[in-house]
């Protein structure tokens, strides 16, 4: 199989791919490959994980039309205080408008169907899991995480600007990653259950609304957690390495 896409499949990220151009993410989403989570896998590793030659990825990859990025897909070029606003007022927002009304559904549908789909009890049970967790860390994300960053962009306009010498992010990101892939295990087992979101022949409307939701959820839970993992906390990391050193 030829390709001319060029990439060194041992030393890129999908993470660094995804975050280069954000349309790569559906490519990696339909081959099962893990491009949010666990983005700083090498190509070939997350190749390896998913089962899926590296030339197949990278045929696939070279299939995508060649044009500019639009200024709204350039989330790599923006500084880390816009890039947590947008994951506040983006990202965020749509998590606290539909896990409600995604919790109703799940509920409705177990509780009518669940003795007949025993499975159904399990997505109810992984789904409030996965809510309950999704709103305690976008509180820590506002009120801790979001606020810092914004300090060490605003501290890095000033010149001479002290910050200490003693790291602070490290720990709070390492704890974002960590529920993260908690978040990730979750979407995992939802998608398990649901038999990637197919509904049975003889779903109901309400059934099938509630799987559209989660596919819905799943997709853009996982860009949220891409712009997290693979660019805004890389960059957040560097300015505070940046200013400590001066």
């Amino acid at each position: 199989m030829e390709t001319t896409y060029q990439v060194d499949a041992t030393a890129v990220t999908v993470g660094e791919i995804v975050a280069a151009d954000i349309r790569s993410a559906e490519v990696f989403k339909r081959l099962g490959i893990d491009f949010c989570c666990n983005g700083k896998r090498t190509l070939d590793e997350a190749c390896q994980r998913a089962g899926v030659p590296v030339p197949v990825v990278l045929e696939k990859l070279e299939k995508l039309p060649n044009r500019e990025r639009l200024a709204s897909e350039q989330f790599d070029q923006w500084e880390p205080d816009f890039l947590a606003d947008y994951i506040l007022n983006v990202h965020h927002r749509y998590l606290y408008q539909n896990l409600p009304f995604i919790q109703a559904l799940v509920e409705k549908v177990a509780t009518k169907h669940g003795d007949r789909y025993p499975d159904l009890k399990l997505v109810q049970k992984s789904f409030e899991e996965l809510s309950e967790e999704l709103i305690s860390h976008m509180q820590k994300e506002e009120e801790v995480l979001f606020p810092t960053v914004k300090r060490l962009v605003v501290a890095g306009k000033v010149p001479d600007s002290q910050i200490g010498n003693t790291p602070i992010l490290q720990a709070p990101i390492d704890v974002m990653e960590h529920e993260h892939d908690s978040a990730g295990t979750l979407l995992f087992r939802l998608r398990d259950y649901t038999n990637d979101y197919t509904p049975t022949e003889d779903a109901c409307n309400s059934h099938r609304l509630m799987l559209s939701k989660l596919s819905e959820l799943e997709s853009d839970l996982m860009q949220h957690i891409h712009l997290e993992n693979n660019i805004l906390f890389p960059k957040a990391l560097a300015l505070e390495k940046q200013l400590i050193l001066g």
